[in-house]
C-alpha cells in the first residue's frame, strides 16, 4: 500500500560554460591565413550557439575544422551542440576526436561519458567518467554522474563515496546534498539524509524534489508532523507535484488523519488520472473510515490502470471479507501474494480454505 519513490534527480551541464576559448592566431602564409579563417569560424560558432542558433554552430564549427583539422576545440564544441540537439551518437564521435587529439581532455571524457549515459550504455559511460576523474580529480561533475550509475546499480557505499568526492570538490553542489541524502537513506542513516536534504534546500531553495525527499525520509523515521511539512513546501513550490500530494497523504494516514489522507490522494488523482496507487493508497483510507464499497470501487479503478499493483488486490480482499465477500477477498490475497506481497501469503493462510 505504501509506495515511495526517490528519484535521482541530475543537473545540467551549460555547454556555453563548457566551450573553448582560444588564441588567436599571426597571420602570414596560407597555414596562417587558414588558422586565422578557423578561428574566426569557431568564434562566429560560440556567437550563433548563444543566440540559440545550434545549426547555425555547427555549421561554423564544421567549416572550421575543415580549414584547421586538428582544431581539437571545434570538435568539442560541435559535440557539445550536437549533444544538446540530443544528437548523442554524433556527439560522441567528435568527443572522441578531441580525446584523440588531447588524451587530457577532462571534458570530452566527461561530455562522451554524458552521451553515453544518455543512450543507456553506463558501462561506457563509467569508463569515461573514471577518465574524467583520473585526468583531473577535482571534477565534481563526473563524481556527481558516477554516483547516480553506482546508486541505481544499488553500490550505495560506492555511490556515497562519489558524491562525497562532487561535495568536497563542489560545495554548494545542491544536486549532489540532495543524491547523497537519498544514498545515506537507502543506507538507513535518515538523520544524515535530512541532513543533506535539508543543505539542499539551504542552497537552492527552488527544488521542490528536495522538500519531497525530505518529507518522505522524515516519515520513515516517524516524524510525521514535519513530513507534512515538507510535503506541503513541495506542493507550494510545485503546485501539480501529485507525488508530493500522495506522499502528504500517505504522511496524514500514518497520523491517523484519514479524511486529510483523502483529500489528498484526490488532489494526487485529479493531478494525474492514472495513477493507480494513490486510487489503492485512498482505498486504504475508505476503510479505515469503515466505507468498504468505496474502498473497494477505489482498487477497482487501481487495478484497471495497474494490474499489477498488488497493494490494491490485497486491500481490495480487505475490504471485500468486511462486506462478507469470503471467496472474493481469498482470490484477491492469493493474487497479491501472486505479484510478491508478503501480506497477501498471510491472509490467505489465516483466512482462506
Amino acid at each position: 500500500m505504501k509506495r515511495l519513490r526517490i528519484l535521482l534527480f541530475i543537473s545540467f551541464t551549460a555547454l556555453s560554460a563548457a566551450f573553448y576559448g582560444q588564441d588567436g592566431v599571426n597571420v602570414g602564409d596560407s597555414t596562417a591565413l587558414d588558422a586565422a579563417r578557423a578561428q574566426e569560424l569557431y568564434n562566429s560558432g560560440i556567437q550563433k550557439f548563444n543566440a540559440q542558433d545550434l545549426d547555425g554552430a555547427i555549421n561554423d564549427f564544421t567549416e572550421a575544422i575543415t580549414l584547421s583539422p586538428d582544431f581539437f576545440r571545434a570538435y568539442f564544441n560541435r559535440g557539445s551542440v550536437k549533444y544538446q540537439q540530443e544528437r548523442y551518437k554524433d556527439a560522441i564521435t567528435d568527443f572522441t576526436m578531441v580525446i584523440e587529439l588531447n588524451a587530457d581532455s577532462t571534458d570530452a571524457y566527461f561530455m562522451r561519458g554524458r552521451s553515453y549515459q544518455a543512450l543507456d550504455q553506463e558501462d561506457a559511460a563509467l569508463n569515461d567518467f573514471n577518465d574524467a576523474i583520473r585526468v583531473n580529480p577535482d571534477h565534481a561533475q563526473a563524481y556527481y554522474y558516477r554516483g547516480g550509475i553506482n546508486f541505481i546499480h544499488e553500490k550505495y557505499k560506492e555511490a556515497l563515496e562519489d558524491y562525497n568526492h562532487a561535495i568536497k570538490n563542489k560545495a554548494d553542489y545542491a544536486y549532489a546534498y540532495n543524491d547523497r541524502g537519498s544514498t545515506k537513506r537507502k543506507l538507513e542513516d535518515f538523520e544524515g539524509a535530512i541532513s543533506d536534504y535539508k543543505k539542499a534546500i539551504l542552497l537552492d531553495n527552488k527544488l521542490h524534489f528536495v522538500y519531497n525527499n525530505l518529507g518522505s525520509v522524515q516519515r520513515r523515521a516517524g516524524k510525521f508532523d514535519d513530513a507534512i511539512g515538507s510535503f506541503t513546501k513541495a506542493i507550494e513550490a510545485k503546485s501539480d507535484y501529485y507525488l508530493a500530494y500522495n506522499n502528504r497523504g500517505l504522511a496524514k494516514y500514518d497520523k491517523g488523519d484519514y479524511d486529510g489522507a483523502i483529500n489528498d490522494f484526490s488532489d494526487a488523482i485529479r493531478l494525474k488520472t492514472s495513477y493507480s496507487y494513490a486510487f489503492s493508497n485512498r482505498a486504504a483510507s475508505k476503510y479505515k473510515l469503515k466505507d468498504y464499497k468505496g474502498a473497494v470501487e477505489d482498487c477497482n479503478k487501481a487495478i484497471i490502470i495497474n494490474k499489477d499493483n498488488a497493494a490494491a488486490y490485497l486491500n481490495r480482499g480487505i475490504a471485500r471479507e468486511m462486506l462478507r465477500e469470503e471467496d472474493d477477498a481469498c482470490k484477491d490475497w492469493s493474487k497479491a501474494a501472486e505479484l510478491g506481497l508478503k501480506n497477501g501469503k498471510l491472509f490467505v493462510q489465516q483466512s482462506c480454505d
